[in-house]
């Protein structure tokens, strides 16, 4: 499906003199620290719907953000969900839960005190166990960064990062994926599963369960070493400090969308089912690329490239339901080589969350072996992670 660019959907948010003056000369850090906290099961868990993430207010979430050091440069709400488009990749908001992915030297797990005592004193909830916040669900993960030194404090190494996510959440586990000594593992905490916070609710005695959360699957794609013709795809030749459009559009926006119809980007997946989408692309400059893009008002797909030569670096993370969207024509597999054609990366590492062992997309992507044209695959592993699977790939160019 191509969304042309008078189908997209205004901001609800919008910040035109940032995005208008930012200036990524400096960026040099692709890699993004992804921490994902499900406070309960699903949005019918939720105690009281008048209250939820959702509820916080927007400039409550632009203060969290400081800590991070990132700033919102757009923002796009469905009925399920609330995009934020960052100076440093993503955040998006649901009703129970929330991702935040944010790349350079931003400092990520900073904002855990004081997320803890917003969501305690404004929405009510009570996550505390043995001294420690106990929600329902937590992941923390990234590849290994290109310079750890330019990193912010206990960002530098990844035993500083887990003994301070220890610090507050009860039965975390670490694990380091991939091969020890060379440069392109990948890490993650995960905690254990509270069930406490995964059968009351707003539902009742019926308890809170539901497609959403039983069929949850998660895909990223981290890649390096872009081959410089399709790097050049997210230059640009615009300066930071232009004049704003009459309508407060600011040209990085502007280019943004069309950088990601140019590229194919918004045909990663076959929407057969015509389901609603909304874009929230950037292009930085004097290089990079953001985008944001929600499917049937609750599934997303984040894309973040970072082009310099030397260290380029692309990345893909999606939540979306394949064969919901496309209505069984189409698989994860098919999505990554879409990816994959984009950016013709030299390497990259692929990693697949599935609440089922048994998942068509799971079973599939398991048996990926010399059948990508032109790549050879390195490492192949599995985890079973509570009531979570895990698959991580890793392949390299063959020419």
């Amino acid at each position: 499906m191509t969304v042309a660019l008078n189908e997209q959907n205004p901001h609800s948010y919008i910040d035109s003199e940032l995005s208008a003056n930012l200036d990524s000369t400096d960026a040099f850090e692709g890699p993004e620290k992804l921490l994902e906290i499900w406070f309960f099961k699903s949005a019918r868990c939720v105690p009281d719907r008048n209250r939820t993430l959702r509820s916080i207010d927007f400039n409550t979430w632009v203060r969290l953000l400081e800590l991070v050091k990132c700033q919102v440069l757009s923002m796009k709400k469905t009925e399920k969900m609330d995009a934020f488009l960052l100076s440093e990749s993503s955040l998006f908001v649901f009703d129970h839960k929330l991702t935040l992915k944010t790349c350079g030297t931003t400092t990520t797990l900073f904002c855990l005190e004081q997320l803890f005592r917003v969501v305690r004193e404004e929405l009510g909830w009570e996550l505390s166990s043995h001294g420690k916040v106990n929600p329902y669900k937590v992941f923390y993960s990234r590849r290994c960064f290109m310079f750890p030194k330019k990193q912010q404090s206990i960002h530098q190494n990844w035993e500083d990062e887990t003994n301070y996510l220890d610090q507050f959440f009860c039965n975390g586990k670490s694990y380091l994926v991939g091969r020890l000594g060379q440069t392109n593992h990948w890490s993650l905490y995960v905690t254990e599963t509270n069930n406490e916070m995964g059968g009351t609710g707003t539902a009742g005695k019926g308890g809170c369960e539901g497609r959403d959360e039983d069929d949850d699957e998660t895909m990223e794609m981290l890649m390096t070493g872009l081959r410089p013709s399709k790097s050049k795809q997210f230059v640009t030749a615009r300066e930071p400090g232009q004049p704003i459009a009459s309508d407060g559009e600011d040209e990085g926006h502007t280019l943004g969308r069309h950088v990601t119809v140019g590229t194919g980007l918004d045909q990663v997946y076959d929407n057969v089912r015509g389901v609603s989408f909304q874009q929230d692309a950037f292009a930085f400059t004097p290089c990079g690329y953001s985008a944001n893009v929600v499917m049937d008002e609750e599934f997303y797909y984040t894309l973040h490239v970072t082009p310099e030569d030397g260290w380029s670096y692309a990345s893909f993370e999606s939540n979306v339901p394949v064969k919901h969207v496309s209505n069984g024509s189409q698989d994860n597999f098919s999505v990554m080589q879409r990816v994959l054609s984009v950016f013709e990366p030299s390497d990259f590492c692929l990693t697949f969350f599935s609440r089922d062992s048994m998942n068509d997309n799971f079973l599939k992507l398991q048996k990926i072996s010399s059948n990508i044209s032109g790549y050879t695959r390195k490492d192949k592993i599995i985890y079973d992670l509570d009531d979570y699977q895990l698959l991580y790939l890793r392949f390299e160019r063959s020419n």
